[in-house]
């Protein structure tokens, strides 16, 4: 009785070690892991990023638009590299201050074989002109992402519907 009891428990291991074993081997296999990592990567990126993008300030404005240069690439990037004095000479004219905080961030779509991805984003923005108080506003925004060399950078931004 006792070893037919011990032979049983013996089974028993054996066959929770192989259930584990290869649930084990399967989920490092898995690329769902990586995706998460990938989208994880996103929205690290789009945290500090989209804050940038929505901010400046007019007495530090070629900063912060150079701020805005090194979290851009692609067709945004050539666009506002080009439109660099223009944002400048407009935030200065009208004493622009504008500062953001990222409330809430998603992840849409990712295609990490071609290195592209897309969010749905909400910041909390506070814009005041001339001097005046600081209006608050939340935008809601579509944004691409494009992995680059030192990771992921903005390639387009559209506002998104209320």
């Amino acid at each position: 009785m006792l070893t037919r009891a011990l032979t049983v428990f013996a089974a028993l291991a054996v066959f929770a070690a192989a259930w584990f074993g290869w649930s084990w081997w399967s989920a490092a296999r898995d690329d769902g892991l990586a995706r998460g990592r990938e989208r994880e990567a996103v929205l690290a990126a789009a945290s500090g990023q989209l804050e940038v993008l929505n901010t400046i300030d007019y007495r530090s404005g070629a900063q912060d638009v150079d701020r805005w240069l090194g979290v851009t690439t692609g067709r945004l990037g050539k666009d506002l590299t080009g439109d660099r004095k223009v944002q400048i000479d407009r935030a200065t004219t009208s004493k622009t201050v504008a500062t953001a905080k990222l409330k809430q961030a998603a992840v849409t779509e990712l295609d990490a074989g071609a290195g592209t991805a897309r969010l749905m984003a909400v910041l909390d923005v506070r814009v005041s002109t001339g001097g005046g108080s600081a209006a608050p506003k939340v935008s809601r925004l579509t944004v691409d992402y494009q992995r680059v060399e030192d990771g992921w950078k903005v390639s387009a931004v559209q506002a998104a519907g209320s």
